[in-house]
């Protein structure tokens, strides 16, 4: 299809014109996230760069009136820019309501018929407002949505509450359906949402919502209702239908994506108009599905020409193609054919139309890579529900296809699973080329616990993604960074030396301690240890130079400078560890190691017989070798699976043992994250528990959560493998993070154990909430919740008022090498 220089121009332009208020409403949520997260000097340069091109390319279009508030925000950029300060709050609405007239002159131009209406529906509002009084007042009555909370005040209802106060919603709380009736009649909200467990009141809701409607003065002011069921089933679904919701959530409920949900809901990006390219050579034809198409408020552009469809294919981008079977050149099948060859329209719906009744011919069509048919002649209302149903269909797949882009866009840091890549590749070449260049930092925030315990979680998890901006915009090109929980990030720089690598960690340190955070309302000034660990030091895998760095990193915390390099063994100590791991080898050989066996036990109702295995090795002494002083060694010697694989079978002879005794027995087995991601260990452990004849419920094998935070995609292939043979896997150690809380949700696990922090008697009222929720939020998820280290009964009765499952510790029993515990006398 040939094109002049002036219609390629044009079509430029209406792409531009397309795109631009998306692009502007992009800037305006970024310049609100800065406004709430507090403003960085790189993300200041960026925005200022951006503005300034979109300003350039106005103008260049001639879009005069956009161009000139754009370069209006562009100067105010660009003083900050070159006086390196960064912008007040004043400032900033400043720069909101410069982009909501911008958005206002483009609506005035759709209004007038001089570019199609493509302003998205809440921009094109918020511009309406803006151009009457464009001031920090008219960008403050676009925000502050209000939402009625129908709950019980459950923990979840307090953490979401919280969640979405800090992103600046009104939520109120409503306990009674009265309440909530006398709320609607004196200050209608956006949207009301029914807790899981107002479920049953969810049809009186619906009512006192339609009444509200009926009365209100402003009808088209609608009230969303969002119900949350406790569970996926028909009736839940029937009652949120009969009673008018208009979303409906279902488990697991986790605060930061219901959130994130709500304010979907609250702040819709409106969808882009659906395209559709007609082929076909039928000129009369063409008009008539052009014409009803376009009625419906579809841009349907034709082509007659098939030899030309892949131009206008490329051109239009449609999102759907209507097809003729029959025309000269080329039929509607063999341009099918050729369009499903091209990768980027692999899965671009194509739907014939034709007046074919051939079957074998449709039958063809559809073979063809076609996706349906319809039959001409056909009533307008069934063209038109037939491509928006496709349509809408398809652009929902689209939403929910995984992201699979290696950065993070919330932080610009690299996800997990591409740096430990990166690093495995490194340490490949490290090993092959004996280079002495590279290494990896492991920087941590300092008192993360004690800052979500002054902050709050939400507060605490928006400083945490701050902090991380901050360490990717402070590293260049040439270095990669991730997040390997809440407070801890991971730097690969694969080009430095150790002094060049020195000297990063105490840039990147610095600048993250100088930086000025705010959080929850307070100026927050943040500590950081670095650990650094070179690649060059022999570690088999990213896994186990991790280990290294972040212990190394533990030790920082206690120099000056916060800063610690890993340094191997000295000769001597190497010598002498030699020595051990010779003796480790001929224990596991041997079986000179031993097992003691903790009962874990209810703490109401339940009667299980179930255990903690504890690893013990003799010393010559005749001294018990707690597995504190085993494990660090054997990880060392690479020996973590060779103890795993003895502590299981020798754990399944004992369990055997107790089935021919027809007492069913459950043993909590600790693993290594070495031993979780050994390429054989599923089948290796599916071999031993059929020559043991076991079944897999009596297995449970546990993690430590730090451990599984450095490689929860390995931990959750292996748990997913052996979940349908009836094995459970257990996070030890668990303590309540953004990182941890994404492991409930994707981990088929059975069980947590707490961190000690939960379990002390005198613990603070916060953690005491933070414990509930906790619990809460694996109750929701089918997991039990076990506190560790029990010593008294003050923990016990602590523990037993916040809803725990099970209790394990010396105030049960201490650890004996039989499993004689009687759990139906015992039971708490």
């Amino acid at each position: 299809m040939s094109k002049t220089t002036s219609s390629q121009q044009d079509e430029y332009r209406q792409a531009f014109l397309r795109h631009l208020p998306k692009r502007i409403e992009a800037v305006k949520q970024r310049i609100e996230r800065y406004q709430r997260d507090g403003w960085e000097s790189a993300s200041l340069t960026l925005l200022d760069d951006d503005i300034e091109r979109l300003a350039e390319t106005s103008s260049r279009y001639d879009l005069i009136e956009p161009a000139k508030h754009l370069r209006a925000l562009g100067e105010i950029l660009g003083t900050y820019v070159a006086r390196k300060s960064l912008p007040d709050p004043q400032q900033g609405d400043r720069m909101l309501a410069l982009l909501a007239v911008a958005i206002a002159s483009l609506v005035a131009r759709a209004d007038s018929g001089a570019v199609p209406p493509r302003i998205p529906a809440q921009a094109a509002a918020a511009a309406s407002a803006a151009s009457e009084a464009a001031g920090p007042s008219a960008i403050a009555a676009m925000t502050g949505s209000r939402i009625y909370h129908l709950s019980d005040g459950n923990a979840f209802a307090l953490e979401l509450g919280q969640r979405l106060k800090t992103d600046g919603y009104r939520v109120e709380p409503v306990e009674t359906i009265d309440s909530l009736c006398e709320l609607l009649l004196s200050q209608p909200p956006q949207l009301i949402l029914v807790d899981s467990s107002r479920m049953s009141e969810l049809a009186a809701v619906g009512t006192a919502r339609r009444d509200a409607g009926q009365r209100s003065h402003h009808p088209d002011q609608r009230i969303q209702l969002v119900a949350m069921a406790a569970q996926d089933n028909l009736q839940s679904r029937l009652d949120a239908r009969r009673a008018g919701a208009d979303t409906l959530l279902f488990p697991p409920f986790i605060p930061a994506a219901v959130a994130h949900q709500l304010q979907a809901l609250l702040a819709p990006v409106a969808e882009e108009k659906v395209r559709v390219l007609i082929v076909e050579d039928d000129r009369a034809q063409a008009l008539f599905a052009q014409g009803v198409l376009t009625n419906a408020g579809i841009q349907a552009e034709v082509e007659h020409d098939p030899m030309h469809v892949l131009d206008a294919l490329e051109s239009l981008q449609p999102d759907l193609v209507l097809m003729d079977l029959h025309m000269p050149d080329a039929n509607g099948m063999e341009l099918t054919a050729l369009i499903r060859e091209h990768p980027a329209f692999t899965y671009l719906p194509i739907v014939f139309l034709s007046g074919e009744s051939d079957p074998d011919a449709r039958f063809e069509a559809i073979n063809s890579g076609g996706d349906d048919f319809l039959s001409k002649p056909i009533r307008p209302k069934n063209l038109i529900a037939a491509v928006q149903n496709r349509v809408r269909r398809m652009r929902a797949l689209q939403q929910h296809q995984p992201d699979s882009g290696a950065i993070d866009e919330a932080t610009g840091l690299h996800r997990r699973a591409f740096v430990f890549d990166r690093i495995n590749e490194s340490l490949g070449t490290s090993s092959d080329q004996r280079t002495t260049v590279g290494g990896v930092l492991f920087l941590e925030i300092d008192g993360a616990a004690a800052l979500r315990d002054l902050l709050g979680l939400a507060a605490a998890e928006q400083l945490f993604a701050a902090a991380g901006r901050v360490v990717a915009a402070a590293i260049d090109e040439r270095h990669i960074a991730a997040s390997v929980n809440d407070n801890a990030f991971l730097i690969l720089a694969a080009s430095l030396d150790e002094h060049a690598l020195d000297a990063l960690a105490g840039q990147l340190r610095d600048q993250l301690m100088q930086h000025p955070f705010e959080a929850g309302g307070k100026a927050i000034q943040l500590r950081a240890s670095v650990g650094i660990c070179l690649l060059d030091f022999g570690f088999g895998d990213a896994s186990a130079l991790l280990n290294a760095a972040e212990r190394t990193c533990r030790e920082a915390r206690t120099s000056d400078r916060g800063i610690k390099r890993y340094q191997p063994p000295k000769l001597a100590a190497l010598d002498q560890q030699a020595a051990q791991v010779e003796k480790l080898r001929e224990a596991i050989a041997s079986n000179g190691l031993e097992l003691l066996y903790q009962p874990i036990v209810a703490v109401r109702g339940k009667k299980d017989a179930q255990f903690q295995s504890l690893l013990r090795r003799r010393g010559a002494s005749g001294r018990l070798i707690p597995a504190a002083e085993i494990l660090p060694l054997a990880e060392r010697a690479g020996l973590m699976i060779d103890i795993d694989r003895w502590v299981l079978t020798h754990a399944m002879n004992v369990l055997r043992e107790q089935h021919e005794r027809w007492r069913a027995v459950r043993m909590f087995i600790p693993q290594a994250m070495a031993t979780f991601t050994a390429t054989d260990q599923v089948g290796w452990l599916k071999a031993e528990r059929t020559a043991h004849d076991l079944p897999g419920s009596a297995l449970v094998l546990e993690c430590r959560l730090d451990e599984a935070s450095l490689n929860p995609p390995a931990l959750t292939a292996f748990a997913n493998a052996v979940h349908k043979d009836g094995v459970r896997l257990c996070i030890g150690q668990y303590e309540h993070s953004t990182e941890a809380n994404r492991m409930l949700d994707e981990i088929p696990l059975g069980f947590i154990k707490l961190a000690p922090k939960y379990v002390a008697a005198n613990a603070p009222q916060a953690v005491r909430d933070e414990l509930r929720l906790v619990i809460d939020r694996a109750h929701q998820r089918g997991i039990q919740v076990i506190g560790h280290q029990v010593e008294d009964a003050q923990s016990a009765a602590m523990l037993w008022t916040s809803n725990i499952d099970y209790i394990q510790g010396n105030l049960v029993q201490c650890p004996t090498g039989a499993l004689d515990f009687d759990f139906n006398a015992e039971a708490l």
